[in-house]
């Protein structure tokens, strides 16, 4: 079954009619009424797509196949549903109604609905996901409490929050082959570079800071600027120096500012002010930190300021799965982004592989009721996890019979079958590593003829295969990661002058694992091979065919 555009229109509607606040925006407090109409909804269609439902003692709400064994390893897919005050349809919901339209094609993966990720219930954020992975207790979330004065143990409890059975109902890592959150970008960055879709790589660390500043009061109209020793003064120095720090993938703010005496007439004593600073990398946060302490000591050193810095919070960076990014990357033909919030993911990250797919947010709004992004980007990434989802585990490999092994695993020898055929009677095998190995014997017990018809199945790079698409899907997809899709006639003349002169010396085309070079690389490679023995370039073709073989196979393999 497809993925279905207008449901998923549907589902977001649907969603966006559970608020507490019509006409302005999504309000869904975690555990309110407008909250639980939301979960209901999702509760109700998992229910009709013939899923088994339930909530665990932390107040999430999980839906999996009835199909599916109890014990079988599935990928956790999911997001919140709670929102800001007057917030957008699209936050958390995307990745909610994602999971669901998944679990209405029959996917193995079980969804999840995260309780309080944005923390403006209970005044603090991923309560759910912290502590369904044990990183909370009972005690602590006991007193956490809403407006209402409820903690989120009594909020919680129709919704299944149940204190005695937190130690028992945690994340199970065994469970799950990962975890995988489709979320809206909340950044302008992908809507400005016509982007549809990123992989996000690394969730941004952070560190917060006090300052506190104090100078000397007196009279605004007869102290002159010279003999001044004004805070605020010092603050705005210091807040437009500290702009200038934050460069590349980094961010700073200062989101809050008290300045006393806050007369008129009164030059400023003492200022007190937060700064918000937030980068991908561990390595990154420590530059700032760094930078951030000298700039503003020296300004203060300058103005004859004292000076207080308070480190309020220090939070490192998240990295999201390498491979799992590379795969999702690859799979997608998508670019590479970081978050700078924090997402439920994040809690994840240190217990079971996790990745997140961002969706663009028009001109980057969110958490307002402006936010919107476009339903097909959607279905699009709903599209990409799915691909994602169904690649075959090792077990089901191991499983398959002939006919289906070779469909999978043929395609990572171009255009030779024969290799899989072969291959697929060293059955079961120990890891994705033991089966390429057995994959690159069979072609090493190979005939010489077998193993030249190998590389002669391949295509010459920007040959006429591939200017008239007739290339394979995997052979274009590597040329493409070359940067050989978009050169100009002078560039293929070379290429074209090159493969000539190759194939006539040696009989068949040359062969270079692509995803591994660029351009030039290639262009510089031709010479080097040219000079070899034939023998020697049988041998170089082999292990580039074998470097392939390797990339198509973590591709396609889940293990």
């Amino acid at each position: 079954m497809p993925v279905d555009v207008a449901r998923i229109r549907s589902d977001i509607e649907a969603i966006a009619l559970c608020t507490q606040t019509p006409g302005a925006g999504a309000t869904r407090p975690t555990f309110s009424d407008s909250w639980g109409a939301s979960i209901r909804y999702i509760r109700d269609q998992a229910v009709k797509a013939g899923a088994v439902v339930r909530s665990d003692a932390a107040g999430n709400l999980h839906a999996r196949a009835r199909s599916l064994a109890p014990d079988q390893s599935v990928w956790l897919c999911g997001s919140h549903l709670d929102t800001v005050p007057h917030g957008g349809n699209y936050d958390g919901v995307v990745g909610v109604v994602v999971a669901l339209e998944l679990l209405r094609n029959g996917l193995a993966l079980e969804l999840v609905v995260f309780a309080e990720e944005e923390g403006t219930t209970f005044s603090m954020g991923m309560l759910g996901s912290r502590a369904w992975t044990g990183q909370l207790g009972a005690a602590q979330l006991c007193a956490l409490r809403n407006d209402a004065g409820q903690s989120y143990l009594e909020a919680g409890a129709k919704y299944g929050v149940e204190p005695a059975k937190m130690a028992d109902d945690r994340l199970r890592p065994p469970a799950y082959r990962g975890m995988i959150e489709v979320h809206i970008e909340q950044g302008p960055r992908m809507w400005n570079r016509g982007e549809p879709l990123a992989v996000v790589s690394a969730i941004a660390g952070r560190r917060q800071y006090l300052v506190r500043i104090r100078g000397t009061a007196n009279h605004a109209g007869t102290t002159s600027m010279h003999d001044r020793r004004d805070a605020l003064a010092g603050a705005a120095e210091i807040m437009v120096a500290l702009e200038r720090i934050a460069v590349g993938e980094t961010v700073l703010t200062v989101g809050r500012l008290i300045n006393h005496p806050n007369a008129v007439n009164v030059i400023p004593d003492s200022v007190e002010f937060t700064v918000d600073f937030r980068a991908a990398s561990d390595a990154a946060l420590t530059r700032g930190d760094t930078e951030i302490r000298r700039v503003i000591e020296e300004i203060c050193h300058r103005r004859k300021l004292a000076l207080e810095i308070q480190l309020t919070e220090s939070m490192a960076a998240c990295p999201m799965d390498a491979q799992l990014c590379d795969q999702l990357s690859r799979l997608g033909k998508l670019p590479v982004t970081h978050s700078g919030a924090l997402h439920d993911s994040a809690v994840f990250a240190g217990h079971i592989p996790t990745v997140m797919l961002f969706v663009r947010s028009r001109d980057g709004i969110s958490h307002h009721p402006d936010e919107f992004s476009r339903v097909e980007d959607i279905a699009a990434a709903a599209d990409l996890v799915g691909q994602m989802i169904r690649r075959p585990t090792l077990s089901r490999l191991n499983s398959m019979t002939r006919e289906e092994f070779v469909g999978v695993c043929g395609p990572f020898f171009e255009h030779s079958p024969w290799i899989a055929d072969r291959a697929w009677l060293q059955r079961p095998f120990a890891s994705a590593g033991d089966l390429y190995e057995k994959l690159c014997a069979v072609v090493e017990a190979a005939t010489p003829e077998e193993k030249l018809k190998l590389i002669r199945a391949h295509p010459d790079l920007v040959g006429r295969m591939a200017r008239e698409n007739r290339l394979s899907r995997e052979s274009a997809s590597e040329q493409a990661a070359a940067g050989l899709t978009s050169l100009s006639a002078d560039e293929i003349a070379v290429f074209e002058r090159h493969n000539a002169e190759y194939t006539q010396r040696f009989g068949f085309p040359f062969v270079v694992c692509a995803r591994q070079n660029r351009k030039q690389a290639i262009l510089d490679a031709f010479p080097r091979r040219l000079a070899h023995s034939r023998e020697e370039e049988i041998a170089s073709a082999l292990a580039e065919i074998f470097k392939i073989a390797r990339l198509r196979l973590a591709d396609a393999i889940g293990e």
